[in-house]
């Protein structure tokens, strides 16, 4: 059997990856159950684990020792986010299961959440460790292998044109890291071009009298993709956005700053540096005056890209053999 444990509130880009590997597990007859620390009212995710027919359940603090001490030397589990993998290594007392934990942060945090930060990696000596990036895995003192954040990936994506004026989105939390800012900035620059924000967070004052449609924190962008041409990450610092591969699998048109493992993901063409940001308003440009043919030849390249290297089917192997390795 195999567990995804997680401390979840709400959806965002760890939720987006559990969803993505139950459904990859799901498609492989793997028995799996999703479990969550604490039940949280109104999360989104516990309606799309339902429509995909994929169990899950919630522990009690009452109930967290009874849950690890049943575990069997055969069974995984895989545990996502600080709170889920130090508890899951502390598990490990009580029951000789397999353990799996995945690095999911990229950006800086200060503060309490430093402390459980620090403690996720120090205590990883105590798991197999896998990191959605390139530089997480590197800051690790640990093992640690890189397995990207992958995506369900069609054989080919629904012909379709882009808008006849070009729609071009934010998604993500409304942060300082995501830098909701600088997409109201350059919202300002692009007349001629709708706006779209899909999210919420601290900084969502920002969007007042701003020149974007915001439409809140959605609970998965499957349905809204298809209002969207460009999908812009304007990011001060990521790991593998799930937002980009979303974009991507969708056909959506991904322009990003060079943060992360965005450069790895990305042509040069769609990519600014981080420090250059402001560019990307030119780049919006450039593809909206291109025509709709280019814009189609572009989507068409990233949705190959990512049916090639960050599909579910892609990383089915390397995330086979790491069930089975540890």
């Amino acid at each position: 059997m195999i567990y995804l444990i997680v401390d979840s509130s709400g959806f965002g880009g760890i939720e987006s990856h559990i969803q993505q590997l139950a459904i990859l597990l799901q498609s492989k007859q793997a028995d799996l159950e999703v479990v969550y620390l604490q039940h949280y009212p109104s999360h989104p995710q516990y309606t799309e684990l339902e429509q995909h027919q994929i169990p899950y359940r919630f522990l009690s603090e009452s109930s967290v020792t009874s849950f690890f001490r049943q575990l069997k030397a055969d069974d995984i589990v895989h545990a996502h986010g600080y709170k889920a993998s130090v508890l899951s290594r502390c598990g490990r007392l009580l029951a000789p299961y397999h353990l799996v934990t995945t690095f999911h942060a990229g950006e800086a945090v200060s503060g309490k959440l430093a402390f459980y930060e620090w403690l996720n990696r120090y205590t990883s000596a105590f798991s197999y460790n896998l990191a959605v990036s390139e530089k997480i895995k590197t800051d690790l003192p640990f093992r640690c292998e890189l397995l990207r954040n992958f995506v369900h990936c069609q054989n080919a994506i629904d012909s379709r044109s882009r808008h006849s004026t070009l729609q071009v989105g934010f998604v993500g939390r409304l942060s300082h890291e995501k830098a909701i800012d600088r997409f109201v900035s350059l919202s300002t620059q692009l007349p001629y071009i709708r706006c779209h924000v899909f999210g919420d967070g601290d900084q969502a004052g920002m969007l007042q009298g701003r020149p974007v449609i915001w439409h809140g924190a959605v609970p998965a962008m499957e349905p809204y993709w298809h209002r969207l041409d460009v999908l812009l990450i304007t990011s001060r610092a990521e790991g593998m956005p799930m937002a980009a591969l979303e974009a991507m699998a969708h056909g959506v048109v991904v322009l990003s700053t060079d943060v992360g493992e965005m450069p790895t993901l990305l042509d040069q063409e769609c990519l600014v540096a981080e420090a250059h940001w402001q560019d990307l308003a030119a780049r919006v440009k450039d593809l909206d005056n291109a025509g709709d043919e280019a814009w189609q030849r572009l989507s068409e390249r990233q949705h190959q890209l990512v049916k090639k290297h960050y599909s579910g089917e892609a990383c089915w192997q390397q995330l086979a053999r790491i069930y089975r390795m540890v």
